[in-house]
């Protein structure tokens, strides 16, 4: 009886072990177009779930666990040095929070399934560290062959994550290691516009001006149309006068009141024990997107290309156009990323 049991338990060990596997390969370059300043790319793995996924593949729709080949670290850490041959002086790291690919609805022959990524970077500079960008989605696709384009899409999300990554310049905020942890939760500790109760009056052109509460230098007046919607700020200093459209503007403090800039205008700021947030939909605050997508993520100068082929988000569609018909008139509380300055839809 010992010895059935023993067998039972190796030739379950082996099943467990020996589970069909889908390699993720990567898929154009990790190249950066305007020259590369980083020598190296490390990744911190922060997810709480390691499994990115299973789905089925083949004819015969087996059952198969999506993985890299190697440890997120060193797939991607080898793909970017192999894309950038010349190191630069800096290094980056990359910590990834969430990849986790799942199944939805059916319908007629194609399959719906979302790809939930969440990744943020930073500038290593010996034992410090400074903010370039962070990512918070979930990508949406739809095909006959709805596995096998999940597979071949992660890479491509990893890619535009990063090619996003090379245009950002570092905050001046310099943090350690150990704020890296939950850096959000640090930002949210040590921002002004966080921790004080009154917002400073002024004009602010971008999320950092206003987590640090420096509004642009000088006396603006709003100017306003006769519905009361702000259409410029304007300050005259020695006979001259400086304009800032209401474009440019990411959000604006009149007594003590913020106001955020949108699509369809400023709408009101609120802020509760969350964070910061808008009550509109999506249908207001965001132009209308296109179904199709394609993003170019080969490297070379031709960019878009790599090794003769288109390389791009393939069967992706915008679940926001759905939702914007479902949503028509609803409003709901939209908060804005304190990292980013983007809207957060996480609770959707």
């Amino acid at each position: 009886m010992k010895k059935i049991l023993q067998f039972t338990f190796i030739f379950v060990s082996i099943l467990s072990f020996s589970q069909a596997q889908e390699i993720i390969k990567e898929r154009g370059n990790l190249s950066n177009p305007k020259g590369n300043i980083y020598k190296s790319l490390e990744v911190i793995d922060q997810r709480e779930d390691k499994k990115i996924g299973e789905m089925p593949f083949g004819d015969n729709k087996e059952m198969k666990e999506i993985v890299f080949p190697t440890t997120i670290n060193s797939y991607l850490s080898q793909w970017y040095t192999d894309s950038n041959h010349k190191g630069g002086k800096h290094e980056m790291v990359l910590i990834l929070k969430r990849l986790k690919t799942t199944l939805g609805e059916t319908v007629g022959k194609e399959t719906e399934a979302d790809v939930d990524f969440s990744a943020q970077t930073f500038l290593k500079e010996g034992d410090n560290y400074r903010f370039l960008y962070k990512k918070d989605t979930v990508y949406s696709f739809k095909n006959k062959n709805i596995s096998d384009v999940v597979v071949k899409n992660i890479p491509v999300i990893i890619a535009m994550f990063m090619k996003k990554t090379y245009t950002m310049k570092p905050t001046e905020n310099v943090v350690t290691m150990n704020d890296l942890t939950d850096y959000e939760l640090y930002v949210r500790n040590n921002s002004q516009a966080y921790k004080n109760e009154q917002l400073k009056d002024g004009v602010y052109l971008n999320n950092t001006a206003f987590l640090n509460q420096t509004p642009e230098i000088g006396n603006y007046i709003l100017e306003k149309n006769d519905k009361g919607n702000v259409l410029r700020a304007i300050k005259e200093e020695n006979g001259k006068k400086d304009k800032i459209s209401a474009n440019e503007m990411f959000a604006y403090v009149e007594n003590g009141k913020a106001y955020k800039k949108t699509y369809s205008g400023f709408l009101e700021l609120n802020k509760n024990e969350k964070g910061f947030y808008i009550v509109s939909n999506r249908g207001y605050i965001l132009p209308v997107r296109n179904s199709a997508v394609f993003v170019s993520v080969g490297g070379g100068a031709g960019g878009g290309m790599y090794g003769g082929v288109a390389i791009g988000l393939v069967g992706i569609f915008e679940r926001s156009l759905r939702q914007n018909k479902e949503r028509k008139g609803e409003m709901f509380e939209i908060y804005i990323d304190p990292l980013t300055g983007e809207y957060d839809f996480s609770n959707e």
